[in-house]
C-alpha cells in the first residue's frame, strides 16, 4: 500500500475518532418519551418542547389541590413535603404541581394575587422565571440522564421560556380584577424554612370561568 493511501486511512480514522467525541449518546425514559440520539441545541429544544407536550401536560392531572395541600403543609410541612414533592436530591428545593381556583383580587407588576377561599389568597408568578419548576415538578427528568450538567441546565432554560410564551404572557395581559379563574402551577416549597404565606406559583395552565 502506498504512503498516500496510508495518509487517507489515517486521515479518516482521526476524523472518526473526532466525530465520535464531539457528540455523545442518551437515553431519556420519561412517560411518553423515549430518546437515544446525538444531542445538538436543536435536539434540547425539541426534546423540552416534546416533554412538556408528551409528558407535563398529561401529568397536570396529577395536581394536587391548592386548598388542601396549604393545610397540609400547615399541620405537618415534613409529611407533606415528602408525600407530594420532587427534589433532585441536592439543595433543599422542593416542587409540588398544585391547581386550584379562585378569583383575581390583585394585579402588580409581576404577581396576580388571587383568592382560593375566604381565608388564603395565591400569588401567581407574571414576571420572568429563572428557576426550575418545570423541569424537575414531574421527576421525570433527572441530572443523571445527562452527560453535562449545560445540557441539564439548557432544557430548563428551554422549558421556561415554553411556559413564559405559551402561558404566562397571555396570562399576565389578561388577568383583570374580579376574574374567576382555575390554575394549574408549579409550587416552590424551601424544605427548610416553609411558609404556606409565602408560596409564589408558576402557572402552567389557566382557564377562565
Amino acid at each position: 500500500m502506498n504512503k498516500k493511501w496510508i495518509g487517507y486511512i489515517i486521515l479518516i480514522s482521526v476524523a472518526g475518532l473526532l466525530l465520535y467525541n464531539s457528540v455523545y449518546f442518551k437515553k431519556l425514559d420519561a412517560k411518553g418519551i423515549t430518546a437515544a440520539a446525538a444531542i445538538t441545541d436543536l435536539d434540547l429544544a425539541q426534546f423540552a418542547q416534546q416533554f412538556f407536550t408528551k409528558t407535563f401536560t398529561p401529568y397536570m392531572d396529577s395536581a394536587v389541590e391548592m386548598n388542601s395541600f396549604v393545610q397540609q403543609l400547615k399541620a405537618d410541612a415534613k409529611g407533606t413535603v415528602a408525600k407530594y414533592a420532587k427534589t433532585q436530591g441536592i439543595g433543599n428545593t422542593a416542587y409540588v404541581l398544585v391547581k386550584g381556583e379562585g378569583t383575581i383580587t390583585s394585579v402588580n407588576e409581576d404577581v396576580v394575587i388571587a383568592a382560593i377561599n375566604t381565608n388564603d389568597n395565591v400569588k401567581l408568578n407574571t414576571g420572568v422565571y429563572f428557576g426550575n419548576a418545570v423541569r424537575d415538578v414531574t421527576g421525570k427528568i433527572r441530572m443523571g440522564d445527562f452527560s453535562n450538567t449545560m445540557d441539564y441546565n439548557t432544557v430548563s432554560t428551554t422549558l421556561n421560556k415554553i411556559v413564559q410564551t405559551q402561558i404566562v404572557v397571555p396570562f399576565k395581559a389578561k388577568a383583570a380584577k374580579g376574574t374567576h379563574l382555575q390554575f394549574v402551577a408549579c409550587a416552590e416549597i424551601n424544605t427548610e424554612q416553609v411558609n404556606t404565606d409565602n408560596i409564589l406559583l408558576l402557572p402552567v395552565k389557566i382557564t377562565y370561568k
